[in-house]
């Protein structure tokens, strides 16, 4: 995948857990299932393909991870901005 593919599938899952779960905290802890998730495919990858390893595919483990997890801290917060603005459009209107 891309660098930018993998920002959009984090920021999508960001967004997600913030509109889905209501509690800030564990929206928060929620997010750390990405680079968690993304270092397991590292693994699985260089293990099903071990003739593509090389002497720098060690930083696949820094940066795979990074991407969508910057991706999904901005859609994280998108969606906890959206969370708030419905919230007082909600309170002001009365419903």
């Amino acid at each position: 995948m891309t660098i930018e593919a993998l920002a959009l599938v984090g920021a999508i899952i960001g967004f997600l857990a913030a509109l889905l779960i209501a509690n800030f905290r564990i929206g928060c802890a929620g997010l750390w299932i990405i680079p968690i998730a993304m270092i397991v495919v590292v693994i699985a990858e260089q293990r099903l393909h071990p003739e593509n390893v090389r002497s720098t595919s060690a930083l696949d483990f820094v940066f795979v991870p990074l991407w969508p997890s910057l991706g999904a801290l901005a859609g994280y917060a998108v969606g906890r901005l959206m969370r708030s603005v419905v919230a007082k459009v909600r309170k002001r209107t009365g419903s």
